[in-house]
């Protein structure tokens, strides 16, 4: 992981800036996915996104808030499920459109399935203004947005080898582009595959239910930037 300012003065976030139009920056830079090295270590959970972490916390319980594009929501209103009853640890990453948009796998699993939930309404925050805040200041406001918007929502539940139980992953597109993809339901994926996209999307949670006998430990803080497969956010401890 880096820092935000670490990342905006890498060489190819640079080229992308100086060299490319808000327009190149949309319809190319956006859909690139170069190849990266695949890293397997069975007790840590990656990050699936690209991006800076919005949030990251061991210890959420399901009436509990976050924060989903200026707009407060609970874990059961992440998931899309009222019946949810496990406290979790969350870590959620906002991907800027400097980002690689590609989701992979935090760790060995069998992909369960996907669903898609009702659309959840937010406040007016499209992936460029909310990066502006973000990566100019390190922060956004809720003040000044005046009204809401739909955001597509897709839940993804897979069962972890290590963890022996099942985890979420949870994409959310950008306002009024309605293109997350996922692909591989039904089947074992390793750590580090590739499973999904969100076109013009803009955020990713993970959401591990704690269970007992397992400790969880977050390696990653708000405001740092991770990537893909490739950074590590939790570390999952079986306890003897």
């Amino acid at each position: 992981m880096e820092a935000i300012k670490e990342f905006l003065s890498r060489p190819d976030i640079k080229e992308i800036k100086e060299k490319h139009t808000q327009g190149e920056i949309m319809t190319e830079d956006f859909f690139r996915d170069p190849l990266r090295p695949m890293y397997i270590t069975p007790d840590v959970f990656y990050a699936p996104a690209d991006g800076i972490v919005l949030y990251a916390m061991d210890r959420v319980k399901p009436d509990d808030f976050l924060e989903i594009k200026g707009k407060d929501f609970t874990l059961k209103d992440l998931l899309a499920d009222q019946d949810y009853q496990d406290e979790s640890a969350v870590v959620g990453i906002f991907m800027t459109a400097y980002d690689v948009h590609i989701n992979r796998a935090p760790t060995a699993a069998y992909y369960l399935g996907t669903r898609d939930t009702d659309y959840i309404y937010t406040h007016n925050i499209s992936m460029l203004m909310a990066e502006n805040e973000l990566l100019e200041e390190f922060h956004y406001s809720k003040d000044a947005l005046s009204y809401l918007m739909t955001n597509e929502k897709r839940v993804s539940s897979f069962y972890g080898n290590e963890v022996r139980h099942k985890f979420y992953v949870v994409q959310v597109g950008d306002k009024d582009v309605d293109v997350i993809l996922t692909w591989g339901k039904g089947k074992h994926i390793k750590q580090g595959d590739r499973f999904g996209q969100i076109r013009f999307g803009s955020q990713c949670d993970v959401i591990i239910p704690r269970k007992k006998g397992y400790e969880y430990e977050l390696l990653v803080k708000p405001l740092e930037h991770v990537e893909a497969g490739r950074d590590s956010i939790i570390k999952v401890m079986r306890l003897k």
